[in-house]
């Protein structure tokens, strides 16, 4: 488990806040935001917690 700050996508209605999160750690670089942005957590982050 690497849970950190949390980031999320322009693209998405979700946040991430671990690093072994697939769908997270494929957001492309010009898409990704720090923060929640207000989003509900991923549900794969979730689970990883």
């Amino acid at each position: 488990m690497a849970k950190v700050s949390a980031w999320h996508s322009v693209k998405q209605s979700v946040h991430h806040n671990n690093t072994n999160c697939n769908t997270g750690n494929n957001i492309e670089r010009e898409n990704r935001r720090d923060g929640t942005g207000g989003k509900p957590l991923c549900r794969e982050c979730a689970n990883l917690s």
